[in-house]
């Protein structure tokens, strides 16, 4: 049986030096499926916690080493990260475990001197762990909460000069929590009614989601092989995700475009609103993430979903004059950090601005596609001013047809402020000439 902690140590070598997601290197890993339940979800909280604590967890690290972390081994540099991240935030391992299985991996992936250094610094720290050393906040108030926090200085600056201090806080304390799972019932076969009870039948609690009716927070999370799934009961879903299907106010037989579509949670939930009825077309340029599209919708027995392996550029191409459209671009991804952890230590502050260049050219080409009289949403999972309310003053700019719809305009939720993801949602109506 494989070891978690040694999983744990590959896929954060994968994150690093391959840039891999963590969580398609998670279940990608060869002994993922060899491990044990309670093994597999110490794997799943050990390399999410030392990712999502990294940059604490090297600020840490360097002050008890007499050189740069950088110029150790990947293989020690993660070993490190991982029993640090043990000592310092996960109080269920003892110190004394955390330091040992540091170094038993030091002395499979190094030698007697790695794993010598492994277990002095790990001894240090934890002889250290009640009194640590941060930067002085008087000094450099953002550097602090980055360093704090674990989040990317360019980032926590950004929030501190929008938010303040006091949000800026709670929002990085609540970027560290584990996020809540979440559900969309499938309202074409069951209810909310019916589906908290079966749960409850296999002692599943489900909370109500606060902005969408068809959401559920199920504890703990119920099992993927189980009957209520497979049976397309319900969709995995964030609530903010969610809420996209609802601004686009989707009637039975009319055209919608999901550009972007994979993996189809919003397509699935377009084709649910209407009925069924109509058609929808779901354009990806990955063609093995499209699959996911048409693997959701036959699960959930949906059978108005049309996938195409097209960017969304090139959607003109198959589809105009469309009722609905959705555009949920592609962004930096800074409202999903406690799903995605590897955001934060992949990201730099110019990415921002790539982004806002691809989305205007996105927006551009989704409002073309909608016939007069339709209604283009736009939606990103982050929440920096150039990737939402900015796309859409360009889009207003370029397109003078376009105005926003009602009182859907430009809304942001915050994880600190709401409790979902990070997101923006704005819905624009063409006019009818």
């Amino acid at each position: 049986m494989a070891n978690a902690r040694m999983l744990a140590l590959r896929v954060l070598m994968s994150v690093e030096v391959d840039k891999a997601y963590a969580n398609l290197a998670l279940v990608g890993d060869k002994g993922y499926e060899t491990v044990s339940g309670a093994d597999k979800a110490l794997l799943t909280q050990l390399v999410y916690g030392a990712l999502s604590h990294q940059l604490a967890l090297d600020y840490q690290l360097g002050t008890l080493l007499k050189h740069p972390l950088a110029t150790l081994p990947v293989s020690i540099r993660n070993i490190l990260r991982l029993g640090a991240y043990q000592i310092l935030y996960l109080s269920r391992v003892p110190d004394r475990a955390a330091v040992d299985e540091a170094v038993n991996l030091a002395r499979a992936f190094g030698h007697r001197g790695t794993a010598g250094l492994v277990n002095a610094v790990l001894r240090r720290l934890a002889a250290q762990k009640n009194a640590l050393s941060w930067p002085d906040e008087r000094e450099d108030e953002a550097l602090y909460l980055a360093m704090r926090h674990a989040h990317p200085l360019f980032l926590v600056r950004r929030y501190l000069a929008r938010l303040g201090r006091h949000e800026t806080e709670q929002l990085l304390t609540i970027n560290n929590e584990p996020p809540r799972f979440c559900i969309r019932v499938n309202t074409l076969k069951t209810s909310v009614a019916v589906l908290r009870d079966n749960f409850s039948l296999l002692g599943i609690t489900s909370n109500k989601g606060e902005f969408v009716p068809e959401v559920l927070y199920p504890l703990p999370t119920p099992s993927f092989q189980g009957d209520l799934f497979l049976e397309g009961h319900y969709q995995v879903q964030g609530e903010a995700s969610a809420m996209c299907g609802h601004y686009m106010r989707v009637e039975p037989r009319q055209k919608v475009v999901d550009l972007c579509a994979a993996p189809g949670g919003k397509t699935t939930h377009l084709a649910t609103l209407m009925g069924n009825q109509g058609e929808v077309l779901a354009f990806d340029q990955n063609s093995k993430r499209l699959r996911l599209v048409d693997e959701n919708a036959r699960r959930l027995g949906l059978s108005c979903i049309t996938t195409h392996a097209l960017p969304a550029l090139r959607a003109h191409e198959v589809v105009s004059d469309a009722d609905r459209v959705l555009l949920d671009a592609p962004c930096t991804g800074f409202g999903v950090l406690r799903h995605k952890p590897d955001i934060r230590l992949n990201r730099q502050e110019q990415d921002i601005f790539a982004m806002r260049d691809l989305q205007r050219n996105l927006i551009i080409g989704a409002a073309d596609l909608v016939a007069p009289g339709g209604i283009l949403v736009y939606s990103v999972c982050t929440t920096e001013p150039e990737e939402t309310e900015e796309i859409v003053d360009y889009l207003l700019a370029m397109r003078e047809e376009f105005s926003p719809l009602n009182s859907l305009w430009g809304r942001y939720f915050w994880p600190h402020r709401h409790n979902i993801d990070g997101f923006f949602i704005v819905a624009l109506e063409r006019k009818v000439n």
